[in-house]
């Protein structure tokens, strides 16, 4: 059950005070890194094959680092006693596919938990830091063989009661042991700080003061749409409900409590729930995601959840929404988003990306603008990447390009690519926008 649904429910947390989205207001260039990952839990054991199923649609997909959980419970399911060997497979597989492992390490073993009101044990703090520390250094050691493990995230959405029954402070010492052991055990390996729901300043405020060096990054999750209510939406999520908060108060006060760390979003969905999402509604959310989530200042990854739905049980955590995250259906039948997703990986998925907003000009030449928004990224070969969309009205556009090109491509939501004809080197014309709708053009240099 923990398996299928370790992810994002309470990103309803951000819901209070959110305000409409803003009209985009261009700000100067910057350039960031940028990456990605994809993500499917497997529990120990899992057949094999169809975890190289999976790993075939990664690889053709794009995206070659997987994120997902490697349980404690699983792997020292009584004191002392550690089972590695599924997971030196898994490991092994993932290698010969070409594809990066970056593992969250949580879910508290029964022996091991504290217990409390609310516990479910998997989601208990441990009783004895100890053997937590003991789990995590062996834990390490033994994956050390495998130079496609690159990190070890401590545990997952630990702000939320529903994934971590315990107090910042039980954290922050669940933290600290981890992360020594970790790199005390496997050297160079990351250690990232377990996913929060949402940008939450208060959970780093309690945990990080003293603590900021037992980490190296920084994860956010997002979901948008699904587990928010109306007025959170896409343009506005990271602000928690609150204009400027992320650029302004967010990423201030977490480089003050925890030192300056990268951002990563390594958790982020939409759900196509019948009769209420379709599969359009999917692929366009994952253009307006990722031209917002791209374009945001310090976000250097981006975590799709998930390469497939999981297959329908009784007891999902987080509601019904769980099921239908996947870019393809349990069957791996790909949904219209996953073409989606191909495509912007494809474009931006480039190592460092260089944010352009102010060096795109849109101009209303006929329609009605409502909410309009227009993200601008230039990768390190000249080529210019544009997304256009507006959230109420039905504008057509003249957008004026700073850098001159040479041709222009739009990418329909299937992938595909068609030349825009309607350009003279520095302006796209005729740009005509459907409410909520996003477009995405190449412009070649």
């Amino acid at each position: 059950m923990r398996t299928i649904a370790a992810f994002g429910a309470v990103v309803l947390l951000v819901s209070g005070c959110a305000h409409p989205a803003p009209v985009h207001q261009p700000g100067p260039g910057f350039t960031k890194p940028i990456s990605f990952s994809i993500l499917e839990d497997y529990d120990k054991g899992e057949d094999l094959r169809q975890v190289e199923a999976d790993f075939r649609l990664f690889k053709e997909l794009g995206v070659t680092t997987w994120r997902g959980s490697f349980g404690w419970d699983d792997y020292e399911p009584s004191l002392g006693v550690y089972d590695f060997d599924w997971l030196h497979r898994f490991a092994n597989l993932a290698a010969s596919y070409g594809i990066r492992l970056r593992p969250y390490v949580a879910y508290t073993p029964e022996w091991a938990a504290l217990g409390g009101p609310d516990s479910k044990v998997w989601n208990d703090p441990p009783a004895q830091v100890a053997d937590w520390r003991d789990f995590a250094s062996h834990m390490a050691a033994a994956m050390k063989r495998h130079p496609n493990v690159l990190s070890f995230e401590i545990y997952n959405e630990e702000n939320a009661r529903m994934w971590w029954d315990g107090s910042p402070r039980e954290y922050r010492r669940v933290l600290r042991a981890g992360s020594k052991a970790v790199r005390t055990a496997a050297g160079g390996d990351q250690v990232l700080f377990g996913g929060m729901t949402y940008p939450d300043l208060k959970w780093l405020e309690a945990v990080c003061p003293g603590d900021g060096a037992s980490f190296d990054i920084l994860p956010i999750h997002a979901y948008p749409e699904t587990w928010t209510k109306a007025n959170v939406v896409v343009e506005n999520y990271l602000d928690s409900g609150k204009p400027g908060f992320f650029r302004n108060e967010f990423l201030p006060e977490a480089d003050s409590a925890c030192g300056r760390k990268s951002i990563w979003l390594n958790e982020i969905g939409f759900a196509t729930v019948p009769g209420k999402k379709s599969e359009r509604d999917q692929a366009n959310w994952w253009v307006r995601a990722m031209g917002t989530f791209v374009a945001a200042p310090r976000v250097e990854h981006i975590g799709i959840y998930e390469i497939k739905e999981p297959p329908r049980r009784e007891g999902m955590i987080g509601g019904p929404e769980n099921y239908y995250l996947g870019l393809t259906y349990h069957d791996r039948k790909k949904k219209l988003a996953f073409h989606t997703v191909k495509r912007l990986v494809s474009l931006l998925d480039t190592g460092t990306i260089t944010v352009a907003d102010g060096q795109a000009d849109p101009e209303v030449t006929g329609g009605t603008s409502g909410e309009l928004y227009h993200h601008l990224f230039i990768r390190p070969d000249g080529r210019q990447v544009l997304f256009l969309w507006d959230k109420t009205g039905a504008p057509t556009l003249a957008v004026r390009l700073a850098t001159p090109g040479k041709a222009v491509t739009e990418y329909a939501l299937d992938g595909t690519g068609r030349p825009f004809p309607a350009f003279d080197g520095t302006t796209l014309t005729g740009v005509k926008l459907a409410p909520g709708q996003a477009r995405v053009f190449e412009i070649a240099p």
